[in-house]
């Protein structure tokens, strides 16, 4: 401890250590989506990545759809909708 006109040397501030567990990586997706997630029953996980799932089934179909339009092949499929002009 410094006492009258004494003074020491500045310490270098040190970073607090992570918690255990947690991530050191500001703003990490994986770490924010484990945090959000851990207050929340196992069933409403579960929910959600198959909701997840299916969202990226239909994101693929339709990025499939395109690119066999772009193509100019025809889908496997009929098409099974159509476009109605309401104006």
């Amino acid at each position: 401890m410094p006492q009258g006109g004494e003074s020491r040397a500045e310490e270098p501030e040190v970073a607090p250590e992570p918690e255990a567990g947690a991530c050191p990586v500001a703003w990490c997706p994986i770490c924010i989506a484990v945090g959000a997630v851990q207050p929340v029953a196992p069933d409403v996980v579960e929910h959600l990545l198959k909701a997840g799932t299916e969202m990226f089934l239909a994101f693929r179909a339709i990025v499939e759809q395109r690119g066999d339009d772009l193509e100019g092949r025809k889908a496997a499929e009929p098409v099974r909708l159509e476009k109605i002009d309401i104006g």
